[in-house]
């Protein structure tokens, strides 16, 4: 990829109108350009050169989010891995290659990596923790903490201040309803779910030649899994391209008497875009995105921190490089600076 394709270049080549697209496709990541143009006010053809590009060039991946806890009985679990020194990179980049990883980050101020996996069912999880987690060169010590409640997922964050609530509204359409965790997927939707994590906004035809059926049955599948709860667009964007430079972890304590009303508002907090219960000693973990370290204080001393009784802030960590968020893959470490693959 050319530089100009870089996570880096993102804020600086990028401009208003590439943002509002990016935060239209966050919203609905199947949206037409037609669509995101009559909802943003702009010429389709000026929405549909500009999104290609950012797709183009790996600022914009979109796939699809399924709630893996309720529909396949995954066990989320949050991982904090220490490595050897030479061995950070290497660590990283196998766990991010990993078909059950969601995020991978590599840590500031330590040898550090940080992240989620979705291992299907408690014999995946035994094996991940005492035969293929021990197995990877480098790695020191591992800490693991069971995911309790998602208060936010990470894929229904949109970048504040770019979209009107009724251009949300117009976007998203009608809400999907609440999975139901007895509903079963069959062969042939999990072939679909499987397409569309590749490729979110691969188009009916295409869908229906690669599942081998005709455009209408791929059409009322798609439908049908939607309207079910069981699957939505997911949309991850560098988060440069929005001018947020700092991403960062931070791990807190509550009272458990008060733990769902704190989740719920440090959910709603514009600067986190993701938070979940866990098990351990710091069960509360939040994924943060500010524009720099002004702005990450501002955060910490806030009053959705500062004003919640009983929560405390144990620790915070800059995230040095996002290496794996849901199907993006960024590398930026040592001899691959500036390579957005596919996972």
């Amino acid at each position: 990829m050319s530089e100009s394709g870089t996570p880096g270049a993102a804020q600086d080549e990028a401009d208003g109108v590439d943002r509002m697209i990016a935060a239209a496709l966050q919203v609905n990541g199947r949206a037409s350009w037609g669509e995101v143009a009559r909802v943003l006010d702009l010429p389709e053809r000026t929405v549909a050169r500009r999104g290609q590009r950012l797709l183009d060039r790996g600022w914009i991946r979109i796939s699809t989010y399924v709630d893996v806890a309720r529909v396949l009985h995954a066990r989320a679990t949050v991982l904090r891995v220490t490595t050897e020194p030479a061995a950070l990179w290497d660590v990283a980049r196998a766990l991010s290659r990993r078909t059950d990883a969601s995020s991978v980050s590599v840590l500031e101020g330590s040898n550090d990596v940080g992240g989620m996996l979705l291992p299907r069912d408690d014999a995946a999880v035994r094996r991940l923790l005492y035969r293929e987690i021990p197995a990877i060169p480098g790695i020191v010590s591992v800490n693991v903490a069971r995911v309790l409640r998602f208060f936010r997922s990470g894929s229904d964050w949109i970048a504040p201040g770019l979209l009107t609530p009724e251009q949300v509204g117009t976007l998203r359409g009608d809400p999907a309803p609440s999975a139901d965790p007895a509903d079963a997927i069959s062969a042939e939707e999990e072939r679909m779910i499987d397409l569309l994590l590749l490729e979110g906004r691969m188009p009916i035809a295409q869908l229906a030649r690669a599942l081998e059926v005709n455009a209408t049955t791929a059409r009322r599948r798609l439908d049908s899994l939607h309207r079910r709860g069981l699957m939505h667009p997911r949309t991850e964007v560098v988060p440069s391209l929005f001018g947020l430079g700092l991403e960062a972890l931070v791990w807190m304590r509550a009272p458990m008497a008060r733990m769902e009303k704190i989740g719920k508002a440090l959910a709603a907090a514009p600067e986190v875009k993701f938070v979940v219960a866990t098990t351990g000693s710091t069960p509360l973990l939040a994924n943060v995105l500010v524009r720099d370290e002004d702005d990450f204080y501002r955060f910490l001393t806030s009053p959705v921190i500062a004003e919640n009784e009983g929560l405390e802030v144990v620790e915070s960590l800059v995230v040095v490089t996002p290496v794996l968020r849901g199907s993006l893959l960024i590398d930026e470490g040592p001899d691959r600076e500036g390579q957005n693959l596919e996972k």
